[in-house]
């Protein structure tokens, strides 16, 4: 079982590495497979070892080898993200064995978490969440559903993602309305209908009560601290990410604890 555990982990710092290229070259609207990982400033191409996931930042000393410019902590953060997020997907969904409908469970859950990951890694770098990892995947929950991969049926699967999106939008709409300012982008409506339509209308109410709370205290404590205007753009999708990931893991105490709802 170390064994397993180290390979598990090992296998998910590299897929971090990767979906940190995704992710950047989505964004900058990079071709995927032309050519191999390079710096971002001097376009050195990456030596294999300069490439080791969260070890080569730390012995580059945060920097490119070549031109010495500093490399962004949102690389091994994310590296980071992805390993924890993946072993405990791994080791909740095998809790009871390795059977057909728990691999393709695990296969579809490893979709999602890895779209939601590159959600949080394009919005904290550009306050942008690309719809191929969030409304395009919507199909993807609603047929898991439906083919019993989820652990929700196919109608809360397909109300989850209407109210998810629906809800953000609402606010939206009325926060437009009574300010004349944009407030929520369609991205995290996108990534709300993502979320519902893998864990359902329930998860959506905690999802977005867990990701406003700790966007309003991590948000204003940022504002605050580094004495910025309120005006500020806040990344909001990192916190729903936050909320739909907490309530995933945690799923059952909030059923227990919410049956008035």
């Amino acid at each position: 079982m170390d064994i397993l555990f180290f390979v598990v982990i090992v296998f998910s710092l590299c897929w971090g590495s990767f979906l940190n290229v995704v992710a950047f070259r989505t964004i900058t609207d990079r071709p995927f497979f032309e050519t191999r990982s390079s710096c971002i400033f001097c376009n050195k191409i990456i030596a294999w070892y300069d490439n080791i996931p969260v070890l080569s930042w730390i012995l580059l000393n945060r920097r490119c080898r070549y031109c010495r410019k500093k490399i962004s902590i949102l690389y091994p953060f994310i590296e980071i993200l992805t390993a924890i997020l993946i072993t405990a997907l791994f080791y909740k969904i095998f809790a009871h064995g390795f059977y057909l409908n728990s691999i393709f469970s695990f296969f579809v859950h490893f979709i999602f978490f890895s779209a939601l990951i590159i959600a949080v890694r394009t919005d904290l770098q550009d306050l942008v969440i690309p719809q191929a990892f969030s409304i395009w995947l919507v199909p993807l929950g609603l047929i898991s559903a439906h083919l019993g991969f989820l652990k929700i049926s196919f109608n809360q699967s397909l109300f989850g993602a209407i109210i998810g999106y629906g809800i953000l939008w609402l606010v939206a709409f009325l926060f437009k309305f009574f300010t004349k300012k944009e407030g929520l982008g369609t991205g995290d409506m996108e990534i709300m209908a993502l979320i519902g339509s893998f864990i359902g209308p329930l998860g959506v109410w905690i999802t977005i009560l867990i990701g406003s709370l700790t966007g309003l205290f991590i948000g204003g404590s940022y504002l605050l601290i580094a004495k910025k205007d309120q005006s500020e753009k806040i990344p909001f999708g990192p916190f729903l990410v936050l909320g739909a990931v907490v309530y995933f893991f945690f799923k059952y105490y909030f059923i227990y604890y919410s049956i008035p709802f």
